[in-house]
């Protein structure tokens, strides 16, 4: 793992997919030990948001439910498969697969496949307003520069 940071951006590595079961959180971080999390928002330096890095093993998942005060969950599925548990249903998910959770819904995932589940989990405060889409860009003169 390493990082690349300027005044404007920070960029961290996390290394291959493959590897992010190196990952491990310790309470009181978390309530019981958990394999194969990285939480991002200290090392990005990004205070409007948190996101994690994830993989479940085959036949492993969340041994609790849980859920949030004030975040809304995004989840990505970058790979694998598996489901997750939302308010007592189960949703298949896949590579593709993105889920939206408000704070209230009570949330557990599984790996019920034979590979790794991978996936990014983005969270930020349920009632923020975003501008969407490209309202909050805008052009810059000049073209890209790219060093061979």
């Amino acid at each position: 793992m390493t990082s690349d940071t300027s005044t404007n951006f920070t960029c961290f590595h996390a290394g291959p997919m493959v590897d992010w079961s190196q990952f491990q959180l310790e309470p009181p971080d978390v309530p019981r030990p958990a394999k194969g999390k990285l939480f991002l928002r200290d090392l990005l330096g990004s205070s409007g948001l948190e996101m994690s890095l994830n993989v479940v093993g085959p036949g492993k998942g969340i041994p609790f439910l849980h859920r949030h005060k004030e975040h809304d969950e995004v989840y990505v599925v970058i790979g694998g498969r598996g489901q997750f548990l939302v308010d007592g249903e189960s949703v298949d998910v896949k590579e593709g697969s993105v889920l939206r959770m408000s704070p209230p819904v009570a949330r557990a995932w599984r790996n019920n496949s034979d590979a790794p589940l991978y996936f990014l989990c983005i969270q930020y405060r349920a009632d923020s307003v975003v501008e969407g889409g490209t309202r909050d860009g805008h052009r810059v003169d000049g073209s890209p520069n790219w060093v061979n």
